[in-house]
C-alpha cells in the first residue's frame, strides 16, 4: 500500500463540551454522528449555499480534528471563531501531520491513526499523527485524478462553487435529514428542484490548463479543473457531457473526452 505525505494539509483541533453542537449548526454533515462514525467529510458554506471550506472531520481522544487545506486553515479558524460567540469550544492549530494510504497490505508509519476515507472506499485511508511518512505526494494526486475525485483545494473556488456540482452528496458530505446549517436552504432547494445543470467529469486527452474554457464545437460548455499527464477533471454542462462528443479548448491542439468519474456509483441528474 503506497503511503504519501500530504504537506498541503493542516489539522485544526476543536475541543470542549460544545464542540459537536457548535459544528452541527454550521457544516453540511451530521456531526453529532461523528463519535460513532469516527470520520466524516463536510463543507462550510456561505448563506447563499456557495462553497467556502471543505474538510475531513476525525473524532480522536474526545475532540474533533479538522483536516483542511493548509493555505485556507487560518481563514477557517477565523470564520469558526467568528461564529463561536458563547459556545464552549476551544479552536487550536496543531502540528499533526496528514498522509494518505491506498491499495493493499498497509504498512502504516509509527504514530499514525488511520481513518477510512469517507468519500469513497477507492480513496483508501487518511493518516493523522505526529508521524514521519515517506512517499511521493504526486502518486496520490495521480490516483485521485484517475478516480475523478475533486480536491477542495484546487478544484473548488471559494464563494463561487456549489458543492452538489462536485459530488458532495455522493461523497456523503451533505446530510439532507439534519437540521439547519449555513447555506442549507439553497442546498436543499437545488437538490429537490433538480437544478443540477453542471457536474464534474473525468477528462482524458490533450487537456488545456486549469481555468480554461471547455468548448463543444464553438459553444462554451464548462471549465477545466486540475489535471496531470493527460487525465483530469472538468466542470461541464451535464447535457453536453452526456452526448459523448469530443471537447476542445481555444489555443490547444487536439481534443479530449469526458466520462463519469469512476468513484461515482450513479450518474448525475440533469
Amino acid at each position: 500500500m503506497p503511503v504519501c505525505p500530504l504537506p498541503s494539509r493542516q489539522i485544526i483541533r476543536l475541543s470542549g463540551e460544545d464542540a459537536l453542537p457548535f459544528l452541527q449548526g454550521l457544516v453540511t454533515n451530521d456531526v453529532m454522528r461523528l463519535p460513532a462514525e469516527g470520520v466524516q467529510y463536510a463543507a462550510l458554506l456561505t448563506p447563499q449555499g456557495k462553497f467556502l471550506f471543505g474538510f475531513f472531520l476525525y473524532w480522536l481522544d474526545g475532540a474533533v480534528l479538522l483536516d483542511v487545506q493548509r493555505e485556507r486553515a487560518e481563514a477557517l479558524m477565523q470564520r469558526l471563531k467568528l461564529y463561536r460567540l458563547r459556545s464552549r469550544v476551544q479552536i487550536d492549530a496543531t502540528e499533526l501531520r496528514v498522509a494518505a494510504a491506498w491499495g493493499e497490505a498497509p504498512a502504516l508509519p509509527a504514530g499514525a491513526t488511520a481513518f477510512a476515507d469517507p468519500r469513497s472506499g477507492l480513496m483508501g485511508m487518511r493518516l493523522v499523527g505526529a508521524m514521519e511518512a515517506g512517499g511521493d505526494a504526486a502518486a496520490y494526486e495521480r490516483m485521485r485524478l484517475e478516480l475523478g475525485m475533486p480536491d477542495e483545494g484546487c478544484d473548488l473556488t471559494p464563494d463561487k462553487s456549489f458543492p452538489l456540482m462536485f459530488g458532495f452528496e455522493a461523497m456523503g458530505a451533505v446530510d439532507f435529514r439534519k437540521g439547519c446549517y449555513v447555506g442549507q436552504e439553497v442546498t436543499a432547494r437545488t437538490k429537490h428542484l433538480g437544478q443540477l445543470r453542471k457536474f464534474i467529469y473525468t477528462v482524458r486527452g490533450a487537456l488545456p490548463a486549469q481555468g480554461e474554457a471547455v468548448l463543444q464545437g464553438d459553444t462554451r460548455v464548462g471549465d477545466m479543473l486540475s489535471s496531470m499527464d493527460g487525465v483530469g477533471l472538468a466542470l461541464l454542462q451535464v447535457e453536453a457531457a452526456e452526448q459523448g462528443l469530443q471537447f476542445s479548448c481555444l489555443g490547444t491542439d487536439g481534443s479530449f473526452s469526458a466520462s463519469v468519474p469512476s468513484w461515482l456509483k450513479n450518474r448525475p441528474e440533469a
